[in-house]
């Protein structure tokens, strides 16, 4: 990870996400840096396993907090900053998404793949299942490919994920079923990553 975590307020761990943004709010410098060491390395992580870790995964990162510190005044709800911070990565994860996909449908993309992923070390088998994988993942639509990140990536619940995207909780129910079983699918039908999840004792069955 390449983020920058910096020195903000020297007590910022024992403040409250409310605190935070009413500190923010106040014109406080410290807690905008706060904020940010808090939540970026979620937001980035997010950014990293949804699109396979691109080149742009910092300033997508950077973008988020960009537009939630120009938006922040209107959050109803200050313990709710996790969730709005989430809502508006999502946001802007779908955003790139649809862009990824128009460039390959006018052939603006090479080859249509995702970049290999940096892995620390030097696990070459490691690296082109991780690019196999999010290659899969490029077929599901934009919003389940979403909701399937949020749930069986990142671990979100399924109430997290309702907030998150602002759908129902039986839309966000049906989304991952339908990546899941897809995804489930295609890694079945890809020898090489199926045998590589089955010597790490990864299930299919995602």
């Amino acid at each position: 990870m390449r983020l920058k975590l910096v020195s903000s307020h020297p007590d910022e761990s024992t403040v409250e996400d409310h605190q935070l943004v009413r500190a923010h709010l106040a014109g406080e410098p410290w807690a905008s840096t706060a904020i940010w060491n808090r939540y970026a390395p979620m937001i980035y992580r997010l950014f990293d396993r949804a699109l396979g870790h691109p080149k742009d995964v910092d300033d997508l990162t950077q973008e988020v907090f960009f537009r939630a510190f120009a938006s922040l005044s209107k959050l109803r709800d200050y313990t709710a900053l996790r969730a709005f911070l989430y809502s508006t990565a999502v946001n802007i994860l779908k955003w790139e998404l649809r862009r990824r996909r128009v460039r390959r449908m006018v052939l603006l993309s090479p080859t249509g793949h995702l970049p290999d992923s940096p892995i620390d070390g030097d696990d070459s088998e490691a690296r082109a299942a991780l690019t196999r994988f999010h290659a899969l993942l490029d077929r599901l639509g934009t919003d389940d490919r979403t909701a399937f990140v949020l749930r069986q990536v990142e671990g979100l619940s399924f109430d997290e994920v309702v907030e998150v995207m602002g759908e129902s909780m039986s839309t966000a129910k049906r989304r991952v079923a339908r990546a899941s079983i897809e995804m489930s699918r295609l890694i079945e039908n890809d020898p090489d990553l199926a045998v590589y999840f089955d010597r790490r004792g990864v299930s299919h069955d995602i």
